[in-house]
């Protein structure tokens, strides 16, 4: 079952793409990804004038011998990244956006475990979080059979149920979600969130089908969260006041995100998840 949830050819590009950390890995340990800082790692990075204090080692004799100007060798430091994947799973995400979640998880996971990164993953908003902690290529089956065994979301609350839970540091942390909460409350998660990780993601889970019906007629509402029906007759004026809303909420979390430093993309189910990652997250500057 796994290979049809997620098949081998993914497997093999998700491998081959790698996290990027802006602010510097948290691990001790050596890795495969490139943190942006000079380091010891074999790989050259760039040359820089000699400052008092820098390893006279790393000092290249032959731009000397032509300059008389003291040059000193960068290389790129390659440590362990700590990933973390927080996925929504209040009952809002259930159907297709549950699995396209499951799967840009399942992306995101390889890409760590194939680095050698340390992966934390956790599913959190239903009764109990599922979670899993896991390093190394080995881990890949573990992991994907783990993921797709999750039951579908039937939780109620997403924010305050993560809010509540206690993460290890991380690197960078990614939270996969359709931000359907109120702005309002995801407040404390994302300054907890602030508070054990270098970077916080948030990937936001948009459909293209719109939520309101853009004709009038008669419709019933129900809401994902608790279940509750409510039956409207709507009218252009309500059709708009209601996108209105929606606008609002998204612009309101936007803005919520930045003031804690969060970075965002929005995801569309419409779009592949690999593509998703190998050219929107690349562009923004998140994976290489």
């Amino acid at each position: 079952m796994t290979e049809i949830f997620f098949p081998a050819s993914a497997a093999v590009a998700a491998s081959r793409l790698r996290h990027l950390s802006r602010n510097g890995p948290r691990g001790i340990h050596h890795g495969r990804n490139t943190s942006g800082r000079s380091g010891t790692s074999p790989d050259f990075s760039d040359f820089q004038p000699y400052a008092p204090g820098d390893d006279i080692r790393n000092v290249d004799w032959n731009i000397y011998a032509r300059t008389d100007q003291l040059f000193i060798k960068r290389f790129m430091d390659e440590r362990e990244l700590r990933v973390s994947l927080i996925l929504d799973a209040s009952r809002s995400m259930g159907g297709a956006k549950w699995l396209y979640g499951c799967k840009l998880c399942a992306v995101l996971g390889m890409m760590a475990l194939s680095a050698d990164d340390h992966l934390s993953f956790m599913a959190v908003g239903g009764p109990k979080p599922s979670v899993l902690t896991a390093k190394g290529i080995r881990n890949r089956n573990r992991f994907l059979g783990h993921l797709e065994q999750l039951p579908s979301p039937e939780g109620t609350g997403f924010t305050d149920a993560a809010a509540s839970e206690n993460f290890l540091g991380a690197s960078i942390r990614y939270v996969v979600t359709d931000g359907l909460e109120p702005p309002a409350s995801f407040r404390p998660l994302l300054r907890k969130l602030r508070k054990s990780a270098g970077e916080v993601r948030m990937i936001l889970l948009r459909d293209d089908t719109p939520d309101i019906p853009v004709r009038a007629e008669d419709v019933r509402f129900v809401d994902s969260e608790t279940g509750k029906a409510v039956d409207v007759s709507l009218t252009p004026n309500l059709i708009h006041r209601q996108q209105e809303i929606s606008e609002q909420h998204f612009s309101e979390l936007a803005s919520l995100c930045r003031e804690y430093g969060v970075a965002v993309l929005e995801a569309r189910q419409q779009e592949a998840t690999l593509e998703f990652v190998s050219k929107k997250m690349r562009k923004a500057g998140w994976v290489r």
